[in-house]
């Protein structure tokens, strides 16, 4: 400690002095007369970080940078972590116990910190006359005489220093100095500080520029020899004290919190009668909000920076760039196609005003995706679906498109899920013109069939090809050739040719004309039916397998088995209906509107099958057998006791009866 206090370390006063002296003549006298000002035997001043005693830049800087090195960025990770330790106590620097006064001069402790915040600030207003008299000053006349740099460039690293600068040295400083010489009279310091911590939020600009600042710094470093020429003369000479610009720049940024730190203990050490305990408290509100404004300063400057790195990942596309925006989730999904059996992947951008659906690029050369849908979160919904085939499935309903879409895992799926109604409920407040997005809980139907001041204003969710075998209008069965399958653009549902033969302008595709089916075109243009195509009577195999599938007392898919179903032994959807409970009814495909086949259960034998597979079972009755195969055992069981209480011409008394399994 003795060998420290003993070595020849000036005040960065003295080394602003010392770099004047080198430039003007007469400066050598206001040198001695400053530092005479500065000196107080109660603490000793700020020193520059020496090489024993250097900032903590290791989030920041090489650890090993020297001047020669030259300055280097600052990451996203120190801006951070710089905003979590703005009210610590790391920027503050003590006073040492050995320098206290003796017991003879013994002072208040209050006046002791004002001393001490007077010596911060000296020391800081040298700071700020290196970097704004010095460093700027600098780089604008050599930009002015060599054009190998702008002048602009300089003005946006060095933003509004001058305007700290001006407001410290000319205010700030000798009302500090002021107060403190006249102590004796006039033991407050409350008052001063309210009248100038208004001004303090000017800061906010500064650190709101800060990133930007250092990027631009490292850039033009690199990019032109003389303006690297100019830094490192600085850099070099006694007045930067072995520091970097980048070091220096950083002062302002640490500032406001060390303000904040020192009033605070001043309000602590206070007597609890004294006169400026009010105005102190008051004044350490005022800096307090000051120092909000740097964080919020840095944490828009973080969102900015996030946002603008999204934007150069979609390709910057006019419609999609806006500052304003918030980026509340991005991630991987896969996509559920109508057409596929296998999902595809892709990526998602939940904005707060906006839902992007993207397809990664192959060649990932500037943009790495591309924007196929953008959903508008306003009017929004999104729920979970059922699917056993695709577990950890959801849908987005918008009203440009809807999209079923699957996480990887059912945490994720919840974690898409509430972001999407957060997001949702968040316009909502802002909006009062839109109703509230609740999810429906009374099942798929009520979602997937569009209430009907709803067709055309939304983008369906379509039923997948395989999940019907037949057109959902006129229940003709689809073939590869003759009858293919279509989507009606405002239902969603897969229709024949013949049955979607009908254009109709919807609301949600800019009212262009698009592809729909007989009763959407009746709903949404208002013409009538000419006679030949209304519906025919239905006959008994007519019946909606997912209407009933709903009401049903039992129904799954099972494994049709021998030579009555085929030789390719098909898996069919098998459901006994609540309000037709005594027949079995076998579809090809949930969706499907008409069964291809109907067994009437009454007086039907139920019996297991060869034992080869305990999974089969069998009825039988008059020469007719009909063998099935379920998924599971389990799942075998449920099936015969239904089978065997259907058989016996059991029907449920009541909507609140259980299924026939029980």
């Amino acid at each position: 400690m003795e060998g420290a206090s003993e070595e020849k370390l000036v005040s960065v006063s003295n080394l602003v002095t010392a770099f004047e002296n080198s430039r003007s003549p007469g400066a050598a006298r206001r040198a001695h007369r400053l530092e005479a000002e500065y000196q107080h035997p109660g603490c000793r001043p700020p020193q520059p970080a020496g090489p024993e005693e250097k900032p903590n830049m290791g989030e920041t800087l090489n650890p090993e940078e020297t001047v020669g090195s030259g300055p280097r960025t600052v990451s996203r990770r120190y801006l951070s972590s710089l905003k979590n330790k703005l009210s610590s106590g790391a920027w503050r620097k003590s006073c040492q116990p050995g320098t206290s006064p003796g017991p003879g001069t013994q002072e208040p402790e209050e006046k002791r910190i004002v001393q001490e915040l007077l010596e911060t600030e000296q020391a800081y207003v040298a700071r700020l006359h290196l970097l704004d008299q010095v460093f700027f000053q600098e780089l604008l006349r050599e930009a002015r005489s060599s054009k190998a740099f702008p002048e602009d460039v300089v003005r946006l690293i060095f933003s509004n220093i001058s305007s700290i600068y001006l407001f410290h040295v000319q205010f700030f400083l000798p009302e500090l100095q002021r107060r403190l010489d006249d102590w004796s009279a006039t033991p407050r310091i409350g008052d001063v500080i309210q009248k100038l911590a208004p001004f303090l939020k000017m800061y906010s600009e500064y650190v709101k520029n800060f990133q930007r600042a250092a990027e631009l710094l490292a850039t033009w470093t690199d990019k032109s020899p003389p303006f690297q020429e100019v830094i490192t003369r600085i850099q070099s000479s006694e007045a930067s004290g072995s520091l970097t610009l980048q070091h220096h720049m950083l002062e302002p940024v640490q500032r406001i919190p060390r303000y904040e730190l020192l009033l605070k203990e001043y309000v602590q050490k206070l007597p609890a009668e004294a006169a400026d305990r009010a105005d102190a408290q008051k004044a350490l509100d005022m800096i307090f909000s000051a120092a909000q404004h740097s964080n919020a300063a840095i944490t828009e400057m973080e969102r900015l920076q996030e946002l603008w790195e999204v934007y150069q990942r979609l390709g910057l596309e006019d419609d999609i760039v806006d500052p304003s925006n918030t980026l509340l989730r991005e991630g991987p999904v896969f996509k559920i196609s109508f057409r596929r059996s296998d999902p595809m992947e892709r990526y998602l951008f939940l904005f707060n005003n906006m839902l992007l659906y993207c397809v990664p690029r192959v060649i990932q050369v500037g943009a790495h995706f591309q924007v196929r849908t953008r959903i508008d979160v306003a009017g929004m919904k999104v729920r979970e679906l059922t699917d056993a085939e695709f577990p950890h499935s959801f849908l987005v309903s918008g009203k440009q498109r809807t999209l079923e879409l699957q996480a990887r895992s059912q945490e994720e799926m919840i974690s898409w899920m509430q972001a999407c109604q957060a997001a949702i409920d968040q316009i909502e407040k802002r909006n009062e013109t839109f109703k509230a997005a609740v999810q429906s809980p009374e099942g798929d139907t009520q979602e997937r069939e569009l209430q009907s001041e709803e067709l055309g204003l939304r983008a369906p969710q379509w039923i997948r090809d395989k999940m019907v075998t037949m057109c959902m209008r006129c229940q003709e069965p689809f073939n590869a050739l003759t009858r293919r399958r279509h989507h009606c653009r405002a239902c969603g549902y897969v229709v024949c040719a013949r049955c979607s033969d009908y254009r109709a302008e919807l609301k949600y595709d800019d009212n262009r004309p698009n592809r729909v089916c007989l009763d959407c075109y009746t709903f949404l243009t208002g013409n009538v039916l000419p006679e030949d195509k209304e519906d025919k009577r239905r006959g008994i195999l007519e019946k909606g397998s997912m209407a009933w599938s709903e009401q049903s007392l039992m129904c799954s898919f099972l494994q049709l088995v021998g030579d009555k179903w085929g030789k390719s032994g098909p898996r069919g959807w098998c459901v006994i209906p609540r309000d037709d409970p005594l027949v079995l009814y076998v579809y090809a495909a949930p969706q499907d509107m008409r069964a291809h086949t109907s067994i009437p259960l009454l007086g039907y034998q139920v019996s297991s099958g060869p034992q080869a597979d305990p999974r089969v079972f069998q009825l039988q009755q008059s020469g007719q057998l009909y063998t099935f195969k379920a998924e599971t055992e389990e799942l075998r069981s449920r099936w015969m006791k239904a089978m065997e209480r259907a058989a016996s011409g059991w029907s449920p008394r009541g909507p609140n009866d259980g299924d026939l399994s029980d």
